[in-house]
């Protein structure tokens, strides 16, 4: 049988200070990719919520949801897609095999259409409103299923835009956090990390060959990493 789907899924990282070709990468940038890396290998997957407008799915009549809910993003995209999906989310990849977003209750997201024809956010939304008048306690479980919608292009687009990301999510849950898997960075302001030890990480993936170097030569990276693979994003393009 074909293997349709990759073992590694990876979180991309950077887009909050590299946004390609406004900012050029260079040595500036490198060592912020760098800092990034050896931050995470640290404290562990970023886990916050994402409230811009641009995350908002719409159904026919202008309504919309969105996902409420801390989160950390994976895609089970191949590497040799790696460089387009990148220019999107950041210029470092880390990647983990399946098995421990499944740990630790992840999911792939649910693709859903964005706007006029989207009849699934409209029953999502009156699900939605009927608990909000009637009980808070399952609205808050409900929610953490919408945490898992995903729109597949922007409003009302017949580009499916988002569709060939295959995504992943970890979403925060209380029981990851009695169960050791988490910790909490800021609760306030619903900030959590998803703990990593040094073998977990199996891929790499730099912006480019002199990332990599800076990295592999940095001495807080290297006490916290294990043997992942790590390539550049030229060498993805060969996979």
């Amino acid at each position: 049988m074909t293997m349709l789907h990759t073992r590694f899924l990876v979180h991309w990282t950077g887009k909050d200070f590299h946004a390609p070709p406004t900012y050029p990468l260079d040595d500036r940038i490198r060592k912020h990719y760098v800092t990034r890396l050896a931050d995470v290998l640290k404290n562990g997957f970023l886990m916050q919520r994402n409230t811009e407008e641009s995350e908002r799915i719409h159904d026919a009549e202008n309504r919309w949801i969105q996902a409420a809910i801390s989160r950390t993003c994976f895609t089970e995209i191949k590497l040799s897609m790696a460089k387009s999906h990148a220019q999107e989310y950041g210029n470092l990849g880390i990647g983990v095999i399946r098995e421990f977003v499944i740990e630790r209750y992840g999911n792939p997201v649910f693709y859903v259409t964005n706007g006029d024809h989207s009849n699934i956010v409209t029953c999502a939304i009156k699900i939605r409103d009927f608990l909000d008048k009637t009980d808070q306690n399952i609205l808050g479980e409900f929610r953490t299923l919408l945490s898992y919608f995903k729109k597949m292009g922007e409003q009302n687009s017949n580009d499916l835009l988002y569709y060939d990301e295959l995504e992943w999510r970890i979403t925060h849950l209380n029981r990851l956090e009695q169960e050791g898997l988490i910790t909490v960075q800021d609760r306030s302001e619903h900030i959590y990390r998803i703990k990593l030890q040094s073998e977990d990480v199996r891929v790499l993936v730099f912006p480019d060959k002199r990332t990599k170097d800076m990295a592999l030569e940095n001495k807080d990276v290297v006490g916290l990493m294990g043997k992942p693979i790590c390539v550049t994003m030229d060498d993805c393009e060969n996979f």
